[in-house]
């Protein structure tokens, strides 16, 4: 048994390098790129950033419309030098901004060129309908720009995405010289989403470069790339921090970091937790994310990350959080509320004032899935290991939530579920099947796998006989 798991890991590794997009490309020019959006310190402040090869100035206008860009921020910039990466990284903060206001934007200057002109909305009004994408485990590959382009066409307020993001640094990759200009190569992949909506991130394993090879990189490109608002929220570290969006407040800390209880992390979200409880009025729906799963039951993959859980989970439980976001596991999965493995309410998908939290797995955003089944834990809701995919998580109104994971593909509603607090909520979609198209996508990766082992056994070969002939 363990023989034939580690040969269907090896075939999906294989797989996964078929389906990787084009050729890794450097920065090239001092044209505006990798246009992204991220929350600013205050609810009335947008950040842009974006990259160039060589030109360190630049500047971001904006305003109400396109012939209208009337305000403008001069820009800082900085660069790296992990992973062999060369660029300019800019960045700028579009401030004194209005709610509910769509704006148009544009960056860089005369000199290097500008970025085509694009638009963003500002954080909708309390209590009015938000959707919050939700996705984890990107990489770049023909299936992450399916999930790109179905996420860009979904009208989202935000994104939250729960590490492992480019894969820089990866081993699984046969001929691709990986280096951090992948970094580059995602952040053209996601700017249809990037440059429109603000993303905050968590940080993975991935993110860490020193673990795949990188001597002396650790979490530098993610550092330099990824620059969240910690210190609004009294945090010490960019890898832990929390904002308000609408009505939720959101937490986003690390599984990579020392979580135990003596931890600078574990201390500034015990605090921040407590402090989120007592304005639950103004915000009544809490949010956690993080990159590696408490509750994962995969039998193909990593699997609940159980220390993490034992450490964190009773914190969460004891301050009523709402929903635990994770990846890591490639493949999507919903619990039950749950609490150290005892599920609640399993009967239902229309919760009603729950007892502990729901998990989401979603890392789903377009690396290879690992196509294994599901242990069925009893706090397992539901599980899907053979497509693509994202989350969206709506404020219906204020006591109101839904949450939505949509295939890549034709965006099919694979699972939907509500929390109510006065009342049950139901579901606005009926899910799908998710059957539709297996039996041709195995068949797919079937194929592109045997091409591949026989391009390998073929060189293999090659080589073999070159030796003989020494």
């Amino acid at each position: 048994m363990a023989y034939r798991m580690k040969s269907f890991i090896l075939v999906i590794l294989l797989v996964s390098t078929a389906l990787s997009s084009s050729a890794i490309a450097e920065v090239e020019d001092d044209t505006p790129e990798q246009v992204r959006l991220s929350l600013g310190t205050t609810s009335t402040e947008m950040v842009v950033s974006w990259i160039t090869a060589d030109h360190s100035d630049g500047v971001v206008e904006w305003g109400f419309a396109n012939d209208n860009l009337s305000f403008s921020e001069l820009g800082i910039n900085h660069t790296y030098s992990a992973d062999g990466w060369d660029g300019v990284i800019h960045s700028a903060a579009m401030n004194s901004l209005l709610p509910a206001t769509e704006y148009h934007y544009r960056v860089g200057d005369s000199i290097g060129g500008w970025s085509s002109i694009s638009t963003f909305s500002t954080s909708p009004e309390n209590d009015t309908r938000v959707r919050i994408g939700i996705i984890a485990d990107m990489d770049v590959t023909n299936a992450a720009e399916d999930v790109v382009s179905s996420m860009a066409s979904h009208d989202l307020d935000l994104v939250l995405f729960s590490g492992d993001i480019s894969y820089a640094y990866d081993g699984t990759r046969l001929w691709d010289e990986v280096n951090g200009d992948e970094w580059d190569e995602w952040g053209r992949q996601y700017e249809p989403v990037s440059s429109t909506v603000p993303t905050m991130f968590a940080v993975g394993n991935h993110e860490n470069e020193e673990q795949d090879g990188c001597a002396g990189c650790g979490f530098q490109a993610y550092l330099s790339r990824i620059d969240m608002p910690y210190e609004a929220s009294g945090s010490d570290s960019e890898f832990w921090y929390s904002f308000n969006f609408s009505m939720f407040h959101i937490v986003s800390i690390s599984s990579e970091h020392d979580y135990s209880e003596e931890s600078s992390q574990y201390q500034w979200l015990e605090n921040d937790l407590v402090n989120a409880n007592q304005d639950r009025e103004a915000h009544p729906w809490l949010i956690t994310m993080f990159h590696r799963p408490m509750y994962s039951s995969t039998e193909s993959g990593h699997g609940s990350e159980i220390d993490f859980r034992d450490a964190i989970e009773p914190l969460l439980v004891e301050q009523n959080v709402d929903i635990v976001i994770a990846g890591h596991d490639h493949n999507y999965e919903r619990t039950f509320p749950v609490d150290s493995e005892s599920a609640y309410q399993t009967d239902t998908n229309t919760f009603l004032k729950p007892e502990a939290p729901i998990h989401l797995l979603v890392g789903t955003g377009g690396r290879f899935l690992y196509l294994g089944a599901s242990s069925n834990p009893e706090w397992s809701a539901h599980f899907e290991s053979t497509t693509h995919g994202y989350g969206v998580l709506e404020l219906l109104d204020k006591d109101s939530i839904q949450f939505t994971f949509y295939d890549d593909d034709n965006g099919d509603v694979l699972d939907i579920f509500t929390i109510g607090r006065v009342n049950v909520v139901t579901p606005e979609h009926t899910p799908v099947p998710s059957s539709d198209g297996i039996l041709l996508k195995v068949a797919g990766l079937v194929i592109i796998a045997s091409i591949i082992g026989l391009f390998i056994w073929k060189r293999r070969t090659k080589t073999d006989d070159s030796d003989s002939e020494e």
